[in-house]
């Protein structure tokens, strides 16, 4: 599991042997099985996670009801407590939709390994930056997007979370009940015959 995070990382910049054993010694890979929960709305957010495998929901809770707002699959992190300096309750829930290995870390053992392992400061800012910059363009497609432009763009950029996440699931992330997603799929399935 620590080669998939090495890769990750070298995706940025190679790393030498010396910042791989780095890693590799201060790693906490965790197992969480399905529906074990994360973060609670309400709970302070202590650690941030990062996704080597599984899938893992966000949602808030509405007038009674689970309104899935992100998934997080291979690759993505999860970063509720970053640089929370007055940390304030979360606004959100966190589970796991499957059995999921994360890595798990906070920012006080991050400070701590950037002490001891400086040149890791612009890797880390690099991939912040990244996280902040996709995040928030998720959060403007999310906030600005219909049920079905949801949709089609889970199938453009996360056909392999549709195949493997319920239907439930799926409608609660686009904001409608399952029979309208049935009805969003037959469109979409009808245009794209028309189209051809």
């Amino acid at each position: 599991m620590v080669d998939k995070l090495l890769q990750y990382f070298a995706k940025f910049r190679p790393l030498t042997s010396i910042e791989k054993d780095a890693i590799t010694a201060d790693i906490n890979i965790r197992i969480f099985k399905k529906k074990e929960i994360l973060l609670k709305e309400g709970q302070i957010a202590h650690n941030n996670y990062f996704v080597l495998e599984g899938f893992v929901r966000q949602y808030i809770i509405k007038h009674g009801t689970e309104r899935i707002t992100n998934f997080y699959t291979q690759e993505d992190w999860i970063l509720p407590a970053i640089g929370q300096e007055n940390p304030s309750p979360s606004t959100f829930y966190l589970d796991c939709i499957q059995d999921c290995v994360l890595v798990v870390a906070n920012d006080a053992e991050g400070s701590e390994f950037m002490k001891t392992n400086p040149k890791f400061i612009a890797l880390s800012q690099m991939i912040l930056e990244k996280e902040i910059l996709k995040q928030q363009k998720h959060f403007s497609e999310y906030q600005n997007s219909t049920p079905e432009e949801r949709y089609l763009n889970l199938l453009d950029h996360h056909p392999d979370l549709i195949q493997r996440i319920s239907q439930i699931h799926l409608s609660s992330y686009i904001g409608v009940k399952p029979e309208s997603l049935s009805r969003i799929k037959k469109r979409i399935a009808l245009n794209s015959g028309l189209k051809r």
